[in-house]
């Protein structure tokens, strides 16, 4: 009925047939700098270090349609999105960032490295 499919082996990601969202990316990208806020305990106190990380990106505020399907109480909050090509960006969940003087925590990340992008979703940390 069909043809046996014949996939060579060592196909590269560009010749996959899988669209290449770099170059919209890059295209849409502006340098960006963000500062990780990392925390350790080092001998029972909490030790704050921070790593500055410049990258190419785009930081946008999050589509009110994805606003919709946040719990209630948190729709309101500042969400934005990051967007960067895969590997000038690696953030995990719960990650506290600083970005133009404010902190936001990492709440989603979502790696999309098969199309050569990673996007994730931030939203403005609690501040004292």
């Amino acid at each position: 009925m069909f043809g046996k499919l014949n996939f060579k082996q060592n196909r590269s990601l560009a010749n996959s047939g899988l669209p290449q969202m770099n170059r919209p990316v890059e295209g849409w990208s502006v340098p960006l700098t963000l500062v990780r806020v990392i925390q350790s305990i080092v001998e029972g106190d909490v030790v704050t270090t921070e790593q500055k990380i410049n990258f190419q990106g785009v930081w946008q505020p999050l589509r009110d349609e994805a606003l919709q399907f946040k719990p209630e109480n948190e729709r309101s909050w500042s969400w934005y999105w990051i967007h960067a090509v895969s590997g000038t960006l690696d953030l995990n969940t719960g990650d506290k960032i600083i970005f133009q003087g404010k902190r936001y925590k990492v709440m989603a990340k979502k790696d999309y490295s098969l199309y050569a992008y990673v996007e994730y979703q931030v939203i403005l940390d609690y501040q004292e």
